[in-house]
């Protein structure tokens, strides 16, 4: 999964953004991205400091993104 960082410093997803991109395991986006805040990893992707709002923006996408995706894995039923 790529993350792109736009003019403005928001973070987006998208394999076809332009700019500077960074990838995420795509299987468990949300703890890929923990990992790369920690080690400060945006930062040197981006080549630009990435601020807090922007990761939590980030991490509340996909989230949000992981909940769709496992609700549709386990069918209609909700099993």
């Amino acid at each position: 999964m790529r993350v792109a960082r736009s003019p403005d410093g928001s973070l987006a997803v998208g394999r076809a953004l332009p700019g500077r991109g960074a990838w995420l395991c795509g299987d468990r986006a949300v703890a890929c991205a923990d990992l790369a805040t920690k080690k400060k990893a945006f930062n040197r992707a981006f080549r630009a400091p990435v601020g807090d709002e922007q990761v939590v923006s980030l991490r509340l996408f996909l989230a949000e993104r992981e909940r769709i995706v496992g609700r549709a894995d386990r069918g209609s039923d909700g099993r």
